[in-house]
């Protein structure tokens, strides 16, 4: 991953990743170490992480739900109080061409129906105030906007 502090005060982490759960782990080791080195973004609570890393798994388990392999291109670009993030892939493309709607699932269930599954969609929707998603000659673009806040 690269990192700048660009002149509209904005400091962009971008890289490629592969299209594994190793690598987007690594991915996630690199922009936290970036971050840790610029000292008015080193005390940003998780939320950021918790909606790349959702977003990073999504692609590596459904996008390249056929086992090809792939890349991920990651831009991260942290402004004081937002974060705008887009993600790249070739893979499959979303069903409908569309990001799930992410519906909240029902927790009022015996612990032995709760599902395994199906929290991320609802999670990113709740956190991120744009999301934009287009597949356009293969490729997969996902761009979101969210709003940063400081751990306590």
């Amino acid at each position: 991953m690269n990192a700048e502090l660009r002149d509209d005060g904005s400091f962009v982490i971008h890289g490629v990743l592969g299209n594994t759960p190793q690598a987007v782990t690594l991915a996630l080791r690199e922009v936290r170490a970036h971050l840790e080195r610029r000292p008015p973004l080193a005390d940003l609570d998780a939320s950021w992480e918790i909606v790349v890393a959702e977003v990073l798994n999504n692609i590596v388990e459904h996008s390249y739900a056929n086992g090809s392999a792939g890349r991920i291109g990651l831009h991260l670009a942290f402004y004081p109080d937002t974060l705008h993030a887009e993600f790249l892939d070739t893979g499959l493309s979303m069903p409908g061409n569309a990001p799930p709607q992410g519906p909240a699932a029902n927790l009022d269930v015996p612990t032995a129906h709760l599902p395994e599954g199906g929290f991320g969609w609802h999670l990113i929707r709740t956190l991120v105030t744009d999301l934009d998603y287009s597949c356009a000659e293969g490729t997969n673009r996902l761009a979101l906007e969210m709003p940063l806040s400081r751990a306590s």
